[in-house]
């Protein structure tokens, strides 16, 4: 006997795309889409669903009200939570109000289905991440339960000061939100369309069109993985700690311009250093991320036309260190300058890139309790990134 599903998100390319899923696994019957709580209240006691795939965030009714009321009625009905926010107030508000399940969108392609079956058979699901998140909010409540006084006063002055930093970087967050909602749909929006035409063309044995579809999909999803991986790479940051190291500038600047040694010598790029550059202490690792995203840009935002040339250097400044990579390339508009540090900007979309690499820096930058800023006069006045790291012992 097939299991009979309401599917309840406010996108309908999320509807479809879900119920794509269910019936190409087969087993499961979609009984009706909606977009609202209310309407899925409604549906559940008309249709009596097996199971309801209820989105947390929902018009009118919320997912957790809805999935309250489904629960509450004459027939029992099972609910999965689905959502975009691996949080634990989700979580724990949706599993008190009844659910049984909860899966994040984003793994939906390859849990949605196990998921569904799990809950309709009365077991509970919930995706490993979100286990993650719960097993760290039990552990949380349990060290401060165990925790003195003493370590309770301490641990909430690390919160007021964690406030104030949240505080700080609400504008970035709102932003984050909303350029992780559109730009990592992107790709998805992509495979989804090309999908539907690879259906097509293989019904009409288009070979030509068919390795075009293919083509497109598999750049959809190595862009996708590259936003993620990187992504992944700017939430480590801070997280993630090597033990700081004195690091010889001159060495890893070397380093990282060996990486892009091909392109340099075919470009014929000039690259300008000073004989000798202070030392520096910090994550050697997180370093070179900064010179290998700041020479990178240097290199892919050259001019057509016009010899491209990349000065770096450093200069000691008492405790820190002013590091520069400057070069002769496009330029950036004055307005720019602070926006380019924001997550998922892209000032030109015709050249590659994930719009992450300098949110990335910013980042490590201010890991190690220095700051950054970019200097140019305009289009083609090419543009300077200035940045300060703590000055190695020796040289300190």
């Amino acid at each position: 006997m097939s299991i009979k599903v309401i599917l309840a998100d406010d996108h309908a390319s999320l509807r479809k795309g879900f119920r794509a899923l269910l019936e190409s696994a087969g087993d499961f019957e979609i009984l009706c889409e909606t977009g609202s709580g209310g309407e899925a209240v409604a549906r559940a006691r008309e249709l009596e669903p097996d199971i309801v795939v209820m989105d947390v965030a929902m018009p009118g009714i919320n997912g957790i009200d809805a999935t309250r009321q489904i629960i509450a009625g004459a027939t029992p009905v099972h609910v999965l939570a689905l959502s975009g926010h691996n949080d634990g107030i989700f979580i724990r508000q949706m599993l008190e109000a009844g659910a049984r399940g909860y899966l994040l969108k984003d793994v939906a392609a390859t849990e949605l289905v196990a998921a569904v079956q799990a809950v309709a058979e009365g077991r509970i699901y919930v995706s490993p991440s979100v286990v993650d998140t719960l097993t760290y909010s039990f552990l949380s409540t349990m060290r401060e339960l165990q925790s003195s006084r003493e370590k309770q006063q301490q641990l909430l002055d690390e919160i007021r000061v964690q406030n104030q930093e949240l505080e700080r970087q609400n504008a970035e967050l709102e932003r984050f939100t909303y350029s992780v909602s559109h730009d990592l749909k992107t790709p998805l929006v992509t495979i989804r369309g090309f999908i539907g035409l690879l259906q097509r063309d293989l019904a009409a044995g288009d070979d030509e069109a068919i390795a075009t579809d293919i083509d497109k999909i598999t750049r959809a999803t190595d862009n996708m993985a590259r936003q993620l991986d990187e992504l992944l790479e700017l939430s480590r940051v801070g997280r993630v700690v090597s033990t700081p190291i004195t690091i010889d500038l001159d060495e890893m600047v070397a380093e990282v311009l060996d990486l892009f040694r091909e392109t340099i010598a075919t470009r014929g790029i000039r690259i300008e250093i000073p004989r000798s550059m202070p030392a520096v202490s910090g994550d050697a690792g997180r370093i070179f991320e900064i010179y290998q995203n700041l020479i990178g840009n240097a290199i892919k935002f050259g001019r057509d036309g016009v010899e491209s040339c990349i000065a770096i250097g450093a200069e000691r400044d008492g405790d820190r260190v002013t590091c520069f990579v400057r070069d002769n390339g496009i330029g950036i508009e004055t307005r720019y300058l602070q926006r380019i540090f924001n997550l998922f900007e892209r000032l030109d979309a015709e050249i590659d890139g994930t719009g992450i690499g300098l949110a990335l820096v910013k980042r490590i930058v201010e890991f190690h309790d220095g700051r950054i800023w970019a200097e140019s006069a305009g289009p083609g006045e090419g543009t300077a990134f200035w940045f300060t790291l703590p000055a190695a012992a020796e040289d300190a």
